[in-house]
């Protein structure tokens, strides 16, 4: 990643960077690894106060250019982002830790044939309390 431009905003209580990513042979980095870039770039940045404002990616090139807000407070961020964009933020999880891969044990499901027979034994009894009944 290379910063392109940074501008510090006193006003909004942010910085604002404009970045360059080279990804050869990858695809377009995501939300999360671009946050995660920039937070290694512009020390004392806080994840849950960077947001990717604008990404564009060009069609047959390995490079992306855009926009990161990086604020110096959550009262400042909530004023001054837009809706759109944390819920984009939300909904791609790009403040979450990303979550490690757990191999999950494999649940004891009853087999169809165990089921089946379960159902059987049962229809059989009834026949029987049926026949004893007459």
């Amino acid at each position: 990643m290379r910063i392109d431009n940074r501008i510090d905003n006193d006003i909004l209580e942010r910085v604002e960077l404009h970045f360059t990513v080279e990804h050869p042979k990858a695809p377009t980095p995501s939300l999360r690894e671009m946050i995660e870039m920039v937070n290694r770039m512009e020390p004392g940045s806080v994840k849950s106060q960077t947001y990717i404002m604008e990404v564009t990616s060009r069609f047959g090139r390995s490079s992306t250019t855009g926009v990161a807000h990086v604020y110096q407070n959550e009262e400042a961020a909530e004023a001054t982002v837009p809706t759109f964009v944390k819920e984009r933020h939300v909904r791609r999880g790009a403040h979450s830790e990303p979550e490690p891969e757990v191999e999950e044990a494999d649940e004891e499901e009853p087999d169809a044939e165990e089921t089946v027979e379960e159902s059987d034994e049962e229809n059989s009894d009834d026949s029987e309390t049926d026949e004893e009944g007459s």
